[in-house]
């Protein structure tokens, strides 16, 4: 993804997630049985809990113990910056990116986070300065160009905010992947048709590749079109194969997932976060 908040772990790939996390937690086990004080073990075991465990109590014990035995480990900055999004605490989370960006400036991973909080927060015309500065680095990034286009759409510029993720687009060996951020402008600008577009393409590839998950582009493109059934179908969708940015997605300001539906607690319940609300 690289819509604000979607890159947070990432939804497709070769491999099973839960055959993908199992592995993640195998591995880190045994580093850590090795070296009892490994930040990037507890980094690592920290990123399962938050992306498929969902247990966010030991996501957050694991990623503070990473930074606590290793301050320079920004994978678990980021991680934890993240739980920071997902369980409300929008200050919290720019602290731990603006720490991680003291380490570590010239890191697109790094940067990306703190553009994500930024927009999470509501700081929306310094996540725009975060995103040109990311550019200015690496021109040519996609997810550099997205995250402006993000900052330019939520400041309320969405037929430019369209222009900069088709030049990102532009980028993408693939025609019919990273056209989610697209269809999302293209929805908010009025643009009904190109939207819709989108979506026709998105269910293409799920039709060429059948392995690629594209319920989450399908669930924001639609809300993007004010249309929650079928947001909130492919929402669920999202819970039932353990997608790890949903539980970031409910209440991150790019997206319109509406709190006050039924449906949203719900989801909440399911995901563990009814607590968070």
């Amino acid at each position: 993804m690289a819509a604000a908040g979607y890159a947070f772990l990432g939804s497709s790939g070769q491999m099973d997630s839960k055959e993908a996390f199992a592995l993640v937690h195998e591995y880190s086990d045994k580093a850590l049985q090795l070296d009892p004080s490994l930040a990037a073990g507890y980094s690592a075991k920290g990123s399962a809990y938050l992306s498929y465990d969902w247990n966010w109590k030991q996501a957050y014990e694991a990623l503070i113990k990473a930074i606590q035995l290793n301050p320079a480990t920004t994978s678990a900055h980021l991680m934890l910056s993240y739980y920071y999004m997902i369980t409300g605490r929008k200050h919290d989370a720019v602290d731990i990116m603006e720490k991680a960006f003291k380490v570590d400036p010239l890191s697109p991973m790094v940067n990306k986070g703190l553009v994500d909080a930024y927009l999470n927060a509501g700081r929306t015309e310094d996540s725009l300065k975060q995103a040109q500065l990311l550019l200015d680095i690496y021109p040519q990034m996609g997810v550099a160009l997205e995250l402006k286009g993000w900052s330019v759409g939520v400041l309320g510029d969405w037929k430019k905010a369209a222009e900069i993720f088709e030049e990102a687009h532009r980028l993408n060996k693939n025609p019919l992947r990273g056209l989610f951020p697209i269809g999302c402008a293209y929805a908010n600008s009025g643009e009904t048709e190109k939207a819709l577009e989108c979506i026709r393409k998105i269910e293409q590839l799920q039709v060429e590749e059948p392995g690629t998950i594209v319920d989450i582009d399908l669930a924001l493109i639609w809300l993007s079109l004010g249309d929650k059934d079928k947001g909130f179908h492919y929402l669920f969708q999202c819970v039932e194969k353990r997608l790890g940015p949903v539980a970031i997605i409910l209440d991150f300001p790019t997206f319109k997932v509406d709190a006050h539906d039924l449906r949203y607690r719900l989801l909440k319940e399911m995901l563990g976060l009814a607590e968070y609300m």
